[in-house]
Parts: structure tokens; C-alpha cells; sequence
């Protein structure tokens, strides 16, 4: 997405020892789970729509004040993600993603995901889960080419080249839940719901969506999928529903009064990725809002996050990124502010497709690192290269290729780029998946549809029933 520059989230390592040993505090576990949420808002990025988020919020607040802190403090938020996932953090920052949301189809059914996640903050799992991945994350990062920043001097230059790794390793890192906290958030989250008024049962109903969602996805894996750090056992859905058989629901009235007014809340969320944020097609990568395009490697693994846009090699021996070095700034300014910090860096000055560019190379450690500078629009960009000793040869001129790719945003690739939005339509009488479907020129297939409105693809929808369906549309710049 590339909104700001990079940014390394690290905590003390006396902290971090007391966390994992267990016996982090009240204050100390709030300040782990906003340290973290200042890096969910960065690498992933939060929906900003407020009716929707509003909603959320309000759902969550319900909830919240019938769990055994109502007094807080809680923060419930939208993630803006394709997949379909919820998640929290110690203290009490809990998500959902838009691609979850795309998937549910009650409010029933969204009380018990979110009270499930508050099952987790009570039950002080999340602190367990953070710090397990905080534990391993440093290892996987030191291990890996992003490691190579130790040695350079510059700040500037040091946070491009370790804001590489991140932009390959995904950002945020979460530990799978164990089989016990599952079963005991599972079993919080329903009593939440049903003392809030909600039917016990939405969260089996939404884990039998989910492992049919799942099953639709190629190889049945999804990376930042809800049953990938949810574990779904074999006896879990079972559990969950003898359980909600058990619970009563307290009077209580809905946020959305029925399946209709609940799934127009929903109308209008984008579907799959958010060219808002860039978007790949193949190895190119377009950037309709901030008007730049840019070509990566075939073959390639591409990662996009707030901070940076990269790919990693087949082999994983070389990486290239594409950062915001600086704001506000031209080539001219950080070129002078690097040399201030490191007198002794050179730049090769050059032209990439008519843009003011400079160039330098660092070597240390059995790796080596070229970094290009490109002004655009009052920007400067870094694209960092970056391989092993024994890889440069190969991967230089892919490297070299990417950072030479940077361009301004043609007509027709802007042209190109489509979105898609959950629309809700209404179905004629004895209509099917896949009659609605062709009607409507949804982008989802038939069994796609069939999931995400809880039917199966041989079932005939009643007349009126309120459909939902991801619509193609040409981009609209946001604010437009």
C-alpha cells in the first residue's frame, strides 16, 4: 500500500522474557497488545467506513459488556484484508476482516466470532499466542536476507534494507491458537452471545461456512485463514453445537432486525484485494492512487502491506521491495541527508523512465544490496535488491530489471484495473446458485455463492431472498 515509510516493531527482550514465562502484567499486557495494533494499522491497514466500522464497534461493545471486564478497555475494528479471519490482541483490541464479513450471514452468527475472540482477551490467550509469535519472528527475520542491516550506518538506508524482510515475511505474525483454547473460547464466546440475546449456535454455523470456504480455495490453504490459527478439530463444530443446545438466550433485541437488514450493512464492502492498496496482475503492480506502476520478477512470491510492496525469489536467495523512503522530499534532499549520515556512501545519479534516480551498492555478510532512489511526485522512492553472494550473479539483472520498471501510471493499465464489491441482489422465485449467478455476472462461481449465503448449490433460493454476491466494476478513485 505504501502509505508512509517503514517501520520495525520491536520490543525490550526483559519484557518479552516476562511475557512468555507468564507472568506479564495488567499494564504490561495492555502495552504488548497496543504495540501491536499500532502494527496491525501499519501492515495491514483498517477499513475505513465508518457505518460499517461503526456497527462492528457497536456489536462488539454489546458484547463486550456482558464478559467479565465490561468495563474495558476494548477497541473493535475492521481489518482491511481479502481473507476471511478474526483475531486479537492482548487488552483488548479485537478484529474482524472485511473478508469475514463477506462470509457471514447473521448477526448471530457475527456475535459469536467476536465473542469468541473476546474469549480469547479473558482467557489471556492472546497475550500466549503474541508472544510465541514475538519469540519466533526475530529468528525467521535474522536468518533471512533482512538481516543484512546490522552494518550500514545510515538510519535511512539501515530502515529500507530491514524493511524488506517485513515486506516479504507478511508483517504481523500469529501463533496458532492450542486445541484447549479453542475449545475454551469457543465455549466464553457462546455464553457471551447468548447473554447478549444472540442464538448460541452462530459460531458452528459460521465454522461449517468457513471449511466449506477453505475447501474452495486451490490446495485447500489460505495464508491469514481463520482455520489456519483456529484450528478446527474434528470434534469442534460437534461441541459447539451441543453446547449453544444447552444455552438459552437472554430478551435481547439485534442490532439489524433480520437477515436483510443485516447483509445490507455488509453492501458495498470490496471483495478480494483492494486496488485502493495496489494490485498485482501477474508480476506487474499497479498503484492507481498514488499513479505509479511497477514490474516484479515472473514467478516471483509478491507480498503487498501498508509499508511495502516485494517478492521473493523462488529459491528465497534474493528479494527486491519497493519502499516510501521520503515524504514530501526530493531526490536531491535524501541523497544529502544519507551522505550526512554515512560520508562515505556514493550514488550513481541516472534516469528510470525520466524520473530523477541515484543509485548505490552495499556488500557485507555474503550478501549484497543495491538500493535505488526514484523521485516521483514529491516522493522518493527506495526499491531495494537484495541476494546472496553466491545468487547475485543470477538475480542482478531481475533486480536490476524491477527498480528500472518504476514508471508513472499509464491510461490504459489505470483502464485496466477492476474491483469488486459484495453486492446484495434479490433472487427470483426457484433461482439457483448458479442461476443467479449468470443473471447477475457475479465474479464468484456458483459454489463460491452457494457458501457465502449458507445454501447449498442444488438449493432454490425463495423469492425476494436478499443474495449475496461480489460485482465487477471499473475502479473509482477513493474520495470520488
Amino acid at each position: 500500500m505504501l502509505l508512509g515509510g517503514s517501520r520495525k516493531n520491536v520490543l525490550a527482550a526483559a519484557f518479552l522474557a516476562v511475557a512468555l514465562a507468564g507472568c506479564i502484567t495488567e499494564s504490561g499486557e495492555q502495552k504488548l497488545g497496543d504495540d501491536e495494533a499500532k502494527q496491525v494499522e501499519q501492515e495491514m491497514g483498517l477499513l475505513r467506513e465508518p457505518a460499517l466500522t461503526g456497527y462492528v464497534r457497536a456489536l462488539g461493545e454489546k458484547l463486550a459488556a456482558v464478559s467479565e471486564r465490561p468495563a474495558g478497555p476494548w477497541q473493535f475494528e475492521i481489518v482491511d484484508r481479502p481473507e476471511p479471519n478474526a483475531f486479537a490482541l492482548p487488552g483488548g483490541h479485537v478484529y474482524v476482516t472485511r473478508g469475514l464479513l463477506a462470509l457471514v450471514n447473521s448477526e448471530d452468527e457475527l456475535a459469536g466470532v467476536i465473542g469468541h475472540e473476546i474469549g480469547h482477551v479473558t482467557a489471556r490467550h492472546s497475550s500466549k499466542r503474541i508472544g510465541a509469535a514475538i519469540a519466533t519472528a526475530p529468528v525467521t527475520i535474522a536468518t533471512g536476507l533482512a538481516g543484512f542491516a546490522v552494518g550500514i550506518v545510515s538510519p535511512l538506508l539501515g530502515s529500507l534494507v530491514s524493511g524488506t524482510g517485513e515486506a516479504i515475511t507478511g508483517g504481523l505474525v500469529l501463533a496458532p491458537y492450542s486445541r484447549e483454547q479453542e475449545h475454551e473460547a469457543d465455549e466464553l464466546g457462546q455464553e457471551l452471545a447468548a447473554k447478549a440475546g444472540y442464538a448460541p449456535d452462530g459460531i458452528a454455523r459460521f465454522l461449517h461456512t468457513l471449511d466449506r470456504d477453505l475447501a474452495l480455495r486451490p490446495g485447500g490453504k489460505e495464508e491469514f485463514h481463520f482455520l489456519d490459527d483456529h484450528p478446527l478439530t474434528p470434534d469442534r463444530v460437534v461441541r459447539t453445537e451441543e453446547r449453544a443446545r444447552e444455552l438459552k438466550p437472554a430478551a435481547a433485541s439485534p442490532i439489524a432486525r433480520d437477515r436483510a437488514a443485516f447483509v445490507a450493512k455488509l453492501d458495498g464492502v470490496v471483495v478480494g484485494e483492494d486496488p485502493a492498496q495496489g494490485v498485482f496482475d501477474d508480476g506487474r503492480f499497479l498503484h492507481p492512487e498514488l499513479g505509479f506502476a511497477m514490474d516484479f520478477p515472473k514467478g516471483w512470491k509478491t507480498q503487498n502491506t501498508n509499508d511495502s510492496v516485494g517478492a521473493v525469489s523462488p529459491e528465497k536467495d534474493a528479494v527486491v521491495a519497493l519502499h516510501v523512503a521520503a515524504q514530501d522530499s526530493t531526490l536531491d534532499q535524501v541523497v544529502a541527508k544519507v551522505k550526512e549520515q554515512q560520508s562515505d556512501t556514493t550514488f550513481e545519479r541516472l534516469k528510470v523512465n525520466g524520473l530523477p534516480a541515484a543509485r548505490t551498492t552495499l556488500s557485507e555478510r555474503g550478501r549484497v544490496t543495491e538500493i535505488t532512489l526514484i523521485e516521483y511526485q514529491k516522493t522518493v522512492y527506495g526499491v531495494v535488491g537484495q541476494s546472496t553472494d553466491s545468487a547475485s550473479k543470477q538475480s542482478s539483472k531481475a533486480l536490476r530489471a524491477t527498480a528500472g520498471s518504476f514508471r508513472a501510471l499509464g491510461e490504459s493499465e489505470r483502464r485496466s484495473i477492476k474491483e469488486s464489491r459484495l453486492r446484495v441482489r434479490t433472487a427470483r422465485a426457484d433461482e439457483t446458485s448458479d442461476a443467479i449467478a449468470k443473471r447477475t455476472g457475479t465474479t464468484w462461481e456458483a459454489a463460491r455463492v452457494a457458501v457465502a449465503n449458507e445454501v447449498e448449490v442444488s438449493d432454490r433460493f425463495a423469492a425476494g431472498w436478499p443474495v449475496k454476491l461480489a460485482l465487477p466494476q471499473a475502479y473509482t478513485p477513493r474520495g470520488q
